[in-house]
């Protein structure tokens, strides 16, 4: 019986092992250039960006449509950390450069869109919460 326990604790703790390791993975490089603010007032003032808020009950707008070339701002006004995560949930991979990190509430972050497609992104704390950016 305890030779069975110990395999089953080996293993568990091999598993959380490697899923701790497989998210410390590099993302592929992309051409898409990032900028990130943690200020709102500041990413407000520097350009006319669009602003997508994310309140506690979801970002708003859901989907925004902007030409290539233009910074998109999220703001966190949710009353918690947040985060802006490429899809799908919870590997991220499929627009690494939209990978924003976590924001505190009353922060934000912003990305630069270069190509044109359909992006979709979620709120890593709450995937329930996500959002689109169509780049034309």
């Amino acid at each position: 019986m305890n030779k069975i326990l110990i395999i089953v604790v080996v293993l568990i703790a091999a598993v959380g092992i490697f899923a701790f390791l497989g998210n410390k993975k590099t993302a592929p490089a992309t051409t898409q250039p990032i900028t990130q603010t943690a200020s709102p007032t500041t990413a407000q003032t520097t350009n006319s960006s669009p602003i997508v808020t994310l309140s506690s009950s979801g970002f708003e707008p859901k989907e925004i449509t902007v030409k290539a070339g233009t910074t998109v701002v999220w703001e966190n006004k949710s009353g918690a950390a947040a985060t802006v995560s490429s899809d799908n949930h919870p590997a991220h991979l499929l627009y690494p450069f939209l990978n924003l990190g976590e924001f505190a509430d009353g922060a934000s972050v912003q990305v630069a869109f270069e190509k044109a497609g359909k992006y979709s992104y979620h709120n890593h704390f709450n995937a329930s919460e996500r959002g689109f950016v169509m780049v034309e």
